[in-house]
């Protein structure tokens, strides 16, 4: 999962590179996560979780494959995960009623216990929250759709290595209120599935949404793709 966030988070940063142009005055396109809005909750487990790390020995520490300040909580549904930040997140596709619910990996309710909403974010041993990942899954037929919801602390105080492209990334100009900003779109077409994958910005907040399906399904896929986009505007807030 974290290789997963990492590449996208460093494809996004190539992409959006690539498009700078003159410098200007822009409002930027992704808000920081607001660390007062953050819950208690969500404090408290970043908290217990460097608790944990300091309490392993020196040599635990260096044979661990953990990454001390990494966290995770499992959700019944989104509205819970938003309680639990502290903040709302929209999240369109909740509620798409052509979506059936699925786990966070779009596999059938049930199916290994898997939950039904995971959240993911990265903070300092001084409490400083720099990521936040919120993620969802559902299913539409055979063809899976996942979302996530990629958050950011201020681009200016990055405390992690693998997002100071974050500063490229708030630079650039946000779409117009309500209306979403397509980044791109990656297609993968494999003996074993069909796969596509859009990154976009919507009311501040970047968004990969992915659709997998079988090696015949290239048009169910993008077909679920346009749909699961047209859930980004005005009237779906």
């Amino acid at each position: 999962m974290r290789k997963r966030q990492a590449l996208a988070w460093l494809l996004c940063a190539a992409l959006l590179a690539g498009c700078q142009g003159e410098p200007k005055e822009t409002a930027p396109a992704v808000d920081p996560i607001s660390q007062e809005a953050l819950s208690q909750d969500l404090r408290d487990a970043l908290e217990a979780e460097w608790e944990a790390w300091n309490a392993l020995s020196e040599e635990a520490q260096v044979v661990s494959s953990h990454m001390p300040g990494w966290c995770q909580q499992d959700f019944e549904d989104w509205a819970a995960c938003e309680v639990f930040l502290g903040f709302s997140v929209p999240n369109p596709l909740e509620a798409c009623d052509w979506l059936e619910k699925g786990t966070y990996v779009a596999m059938p309710l049930g199916f290994q216990d898997a939950p039904r909403v995971k959240v993911d974010w990265y903070g300092t041993e001084e409490g400083y929250v720099d990521l936040i990942d919120a993620g969802a899954g559902y299913r539409s037929g055979s063809t899976r759709v996942t979302i996530s919801a990629l958050l950011y602390g201020d681009p200016t105080k990055a405390r992690h290595s693998d997002r100071g492209w974050t500063l490229d990334l708030g630079k650039q100009e946000a779409p117009p209120d309500g209306e979403r900003d397509v980044l791109h779109v990656i297609s993968e077409n494999t003996e074993r599935y069909c796969s596509r994958t859009a990154y976009l910005i919507w009311s501040g907040v970047l968004y990969d949404v992915h659709i997998v399906g079988e090696p015949g399904q290239k048009a169910e896929v993008e077909e679920t793709l346009e749909r699961a986009l047209e859930a980004f505007s005005e009237e779906s807030e």
